[in-house]
């Protein structure tokens, strides 16, 4: 296969969380540390050098630090989970039912007092597109965030239909910035 000239950046999903049984978004909630054999599996996807970025929540520094102890993770504050408003904190079961909501209606839906998810991928897009005038086609970047964060790049390439991605705990996505366009190279592959 050959290389895509491009700027590339790996997106890592963080490890599983310390449910509490209440909704969580941007509410900021523990995960639990990645094992030794999802760190190595992790770090087997990744170059010997990169940029290392990640979002400022728990769960996300917690994966970051113990994949990359040695590394100064850069907290994006753009990159956080969307913000479910008066939803944050709440027992799933409380949840009010929303009905049916097409893809295209869920990307442009505010929860109550919270972000619509379009609005969450113009914040992430925008923080993306900060790294990309700073960097290099010989740069990687890794990005340890959210599902609805690394949905919001992917979104740049597919529309409202990113929704429909999965994003699992400990996985990777690799996706590769052309001047017009966005390639990727993998998605959702499992680290665990």
């Amino acid at each position: 296969m050959t290389n895509i000239i491009g700027k590339k950046f790996i997106f890592v999903r963080h490890a599983e969380v310390i449910s509490d049984g209440r909704f969580y978004g941007s509410r900021d909630i523990e995960a639990h540390p990645p094992n030794k054999a999802q760190i190595t599996a992790t770090l087997n996807l990744l170059p010997p050098k990169f940029n290392l970025y990640t979002s400022p929540a728990k769960r996300c520094l917690t994966t970051c630090e113990s994949l990359f102890p040695n590394i100064n993770c850069n907290q994006i504050d753009e990159f956080r989970e969307q913000d479910f408003g008066d939803w944050e904190g709440t027992i799933f079961s409380e949840i009010p039912d929303i009905g049916k909501l097409s893809t295209e209606q869920l990307f442009d839906f505010y929860p109550p007092n919270g972000e619509s998810f379009a609005d969450m991928a113009v914040r992430v897009n925008f923080a993306i597109d900060k790294i990309l005038a700073q960097t290099s086609t010989q740069d990687c970047n890794v990005v340890v965030a959210h599902s609805g964060t690394i949905r919001a790049v992917i979104s740049r390439l597919v529309g409202k239909s990113a929704l429909s991605f999965q994003v699992d705990n400990l996985s990777a996505t690799e996706l590769v910035f052309l001047i017009d366009s966005l390639v990727i190279n993998y998605l959702n592959r499992n680290c665990n």
